[in-house]
């Protein structure tokens, strides 16, 4: 977990760890961040064709293979202007010619080919399945709160994730992930993101809300997600994207009112919004391409040691699990102050009872279950 912790000494976007840094950010990025880099200047929008996105030309120089190709680019053009590849393969592998931030987004696209060639599916569950397994050890989830696989009451509805335009890989991945039980997933005070809660494909429900969730479900004419994307976290309003590409192996997870940060390589890679209305609107409609890519391993092995390493604790408030922070302003002192004592109480509470290596668990909620309600009376 070396890497894990150097990273997350870094810069940490909000919420930290559920929202990490791009796959290109590395401390001299983070350094250029502060100093205005040339992510803070307007890249060149002349016509001059270096500053387009084009194929890659073929070795032997064949112009009509290129114009084909150059067509085929066309067809698969998204509505905000972004160019995609056929749902099998890495969508965004494409040569990229300029200079300054193109430079920049020709290194986004060679570090998505290195995630999408070290991506491995069931690494992927394994971690997932460690981090559920870690919410439950903390004492955050009951013990038998996992629905493991192989899934039989319910099974995934196959024939339904085909109908809705799954991709192959998500559909494997959506077999073989844990899922928790509706009693903890749909309890509001077990969140571990507010407003967020983990997809379960075997309800078909979650099956159609992951191709097109909130909010992008009440926008007319809104297409569905890319169908290499299985969104692993379901946001309502105020809530939390997080989408595994299983084209690319990476992750992608942003602030559904938020939106995507927009000083990263990924927002500019597709281009200006524009003033227009209609502009606006398409974009919103995929705002999730423009999100920060991370490598999924390495995203998972991430949040995993935020909590392990109790840097992040569940059991608090979701929206704020770590009370050192000051995002919250207009928080009243009397409830900053009360939070940052339950913070303080856990993390005593958590070396008393031998976190990690000799864990007492049910001495922990034990002691717990009687602290909080002396919380509650002080409050």
């Amino acid at each position: 977990m070396t890497g894990s912790n150097s990273a997350a000494q870094r810069y940490r976007p909000f919420p930290w760890p559920w929202v990490q840094p791009s796959i290109l950010t590395t401390v001299l990025d983070d350094e250029r961040r502060r100093a205005n880099y040339w992510l803070d200047v307007d890249l060149d929008e002349s016509d001059d064709s270096s500053s387009d996105y084009v194929a890659e030309v073929p070795e032997d120089g064949d112009s009509d293979a290129s114009s084909s190709d150059s067509e085929e680019q066309q067809d698969s053009s998204t509505s905000d202007g972004s160019i995609i590849g056929d749902s099998e393969t890495f969508p965004f592998a494409y040569a990229i010619r300029g200079t300054g931030g193109f430079d920049k987004i020709a290194e986004l696209a060679k570090a998505e080919e290195d995630a999408a060639a070290v991506y491995n599916a069931d690494e992927v569950v394994s971690l997932i399945t460690q981090l559920y397994e870690l919410f439950i050890a903390m004492g955050h989830w009951p013990e038998g709160s996992l629905r493991y696989a192989p899934h039989t009451d319910p099974p995934v509805n196959e024939g339904l994730a085909k109908e809705l335009g799954y991709a192959p890989a998500c559909i494997s991945l959506m077999h073989r992930l844990p899922y928790l039980t509706w009693e903890v997933n749909g309890d509001e005070d077990r969140r571990i993101v507010s407003r967020s809660r983990f997809a379960d494909y075997t309800l078909d429900e979650d099956l159609q809300e992951g191709r097109r969730g909130y909010p992008h479900q009440f926008f007319d004419g809104c297409p569905d997600y890319d169908p290499w994307l299985l969104p692993i976290m379901l946001p309502d309003q105020g809530g939390l994207h997080l989408m595994l590409d299983t084209a690319a192996g990476t992750v992608r997870a942003y602030h559904n009112e938020r939106g995507p940060e927009q000083d990263t390589v990924e927002w500019r890679r597709h281009g200006e919004i524009g003033d227009s209305e209609e502009g606006r609107i398409r974009a919103h409609w995929t705002d999730y391409r423009r999100a920060a890519l991370v490598p999924a391993a390495l995203y998972f092995s991430e949040v995993i040691f935020a909590y392990s390493s109790r840097l992040r604790l569940p059991i608090v408030d979701p929206d704020r699990n770590d009370p050192r922070e000051t995002r919250y302003r207009s928080y009243g002192a009397w409830r900053t102050r009360k939070q940052r004592g339950e913070w303080q109480t856990l993390l005593a509470l958590y070396r008393e009872c031998g976190w990690p290596d000799q864990w007492l668990r049910a001495e922990f909620l034990e002691k717990w279950a009687v602290v909080k309600e002396e919380i509650k009376v002080r409050a």
